[in-house]
């Protein structure tokens, strides 16, 4: 499922696919919908996209003649369907037309150049290592999880949004990680899944694609997905463990549903305390109870430093009594007992 073909809608979105592909060929199919032979060419890339003899030196997309006209432009393409080669951010070679075995000649041919030309692997900077750690993290800590703009009770982009609603309409019970909470991470997930537009929904680890892949299975009755049994506990020490100052809170800082709730961000507000993420429990009903029993602490907001649970808003208050409290978030205070 992984390998079917994203679509690119934006001239952004296509210069961000083709700078985390110059290691690859990248093929671009230009097509109108309205051409039933569209549909084929794609049918066949993805068909390459599945072999193995293709599959990790290739990226392959599809765009819109009527979006891309400027692309069009510049690369002097006439007709569609036509699929463009790029390599290292250049156009290098075309297919016009449907022509399968011209299309896989060509191919072939400039995969065996470019693995005769010799390579520069670029160095991992530590923050590259340490994010895409993060991200294996993420996918091994619960079997189906939406990388998405925003969270499910507040998306920021309408994309999101339907990736939400079509999970929900379909019982599909997910977890998922805000990309604009972090921008490492939102840069590096596109070179970990080799998928460039978010949302993105993975299942056990695989990239199953964004909105238009979900769109697709669900129109050819694919859209079911088991949920395997979740270590709990191991599951919320992935969670606690998410950022040193780890907040279990109802609702949001922008919108909290509960007093206690509200009265911890305005406590943090006051000491200048910026530097922490939230789950808001009322997005998941296990979390909600299996914390409590995992904490043996039975009411919300629950705050964890560096995993370990320094208690709930009355704590909080407390230590500010004490003059403890910033020393204690920033992890130069012991824990109380």
């Amino acid at each position: 499922m992984s390998n079917e073909i994203q679509q690119i809608t934006s001239a952004k979105d296509f210069d961000e696919l083709l700078n985390s592909n110059t290691d690859k060929l990248v093929l671009v199919h230009i097509e109108l919908e309205q051409i039933p032979v569209c549909k084929t060419i794609n049918e066949g890339l993805a068909a390459i996209t599945r072999d193995d003899e293709f599959r990790q030196q290739i990226n392959v997309c599809r765009l819109s003649a009527d979006h891309f006209t400027d692309l069009l432009t510049k690369e002097n393409v006439t007709a569609a369907p036509t699929v463009l080669f790029y390599y290292q951010n250049k156009s290098i070679d075309r297919v016009v037309g449907f022509n399968q075995n011209d299309l896989l000649k060509k191919l072939k041919q400039h995969l065996k150049t470019i693995e005769q030309t010799p390579k520069k692997h670029p160095i991992k900077s530590e923050i590259e290592i340490s994010t895409e750690n993060k991200i294996k993290q993420l996918l091994k800590s619960t079997p189906i999880i939406l990388f998405m703009k925003g969270t499910p009770t507040e998306p920021q982009c309408g994309f999101s949004r339907q990736a939400c609603h079509l999970l929900d309409e379909h019982h599909i019970k997910f977890d998922y990680f805000d990309i604009l909470t972090d921008q490492n991470l939102r840069e590096q997930l596109k070179k970990y899944s080799n998928w460039n537009t978010y949302p993105q929904l993975y299942v056990n680890g695989e990239l199953i694609g964004g909105l238009d892949i979900m769109k697709q299975l669900i129109e050819n009755d694919e859209f079911h997905f088991e949920n395997p049994k979740v270590d709990m506990n191991k599951y919320l020490e992935s969670l606690i463990n998410q950022a040193p100052l780890m907040l279990f809170v109802v609702g949001t800082p922008q919108a909290p549903q509960c007093k206690f709730t509200k009265e911890l961000f305005q406590l943090l507000n006051r000491i200048h305390v910026t530097n922490y993420k939230y789950f808001d429990i009322m997005t998941d009903e296990d979390v909600q109870e299996q914390l409590k029993v995992y904490s043996s602490w039975k009411t919300y907001p629950q705050i964890y430093v560096n995993g370990q649970l320094i208690g709930g808003l009355d704590i909080l208050k407390q230590l500010d009594e004490q003059g403890t409290l910033i020393d204690t978030l920033n992890g130069k205070q012991g824990v109380p007992v």
